[in-house]
């Protein structure tokens, strides 16, 4: 089993072309429901050709063992969502109101 980082550091290659790794903790709110609502990454992670089995398309922080044996899990062993990147941002560790009023 891949050993853990400290909890709160966030690979930033770990995540899909286009997209950021937030986490879960951080966009967490009351009346959210499943936490996969605050994820812009749901509608892909849902498509039977989305290659779950990679370590960038993981959002959770467990070991998943695939059909043929391999133990597929983050590397930073954080739980997180992911939200896409604009264009308007900078490339590096981009940080945007996950929540905007309008």
């Amino acid at each position: 089993m891949k050993k853990r980082h400290e909890r709160g550091i966030i690979d930033p290659t770990e995540a899909p072309e286009g997209y950021y790794a937030v986490l879960k903790s951080d966009v967490m709110r009351e009346g959210l429901g499943n936490i996969c609502r605050a994820c812009d990454w749901r509608p892909e992670c849902q498509k039977k050709e989305t290659a779950i089995t990679l370590h960038n398309h993981r959002c959770v922080d467990y070991v998943v063992v695939c059909a043929d044996g391999r133990e597929v899990q983050r590397n930073d062993g954080c739980s997180v969502v992911f939200k896409r990147l604009s264009e308007a941002q900078p490339a590096e560790h981009r940080d945007t109101d996950l929540f905007p009023s309008s």
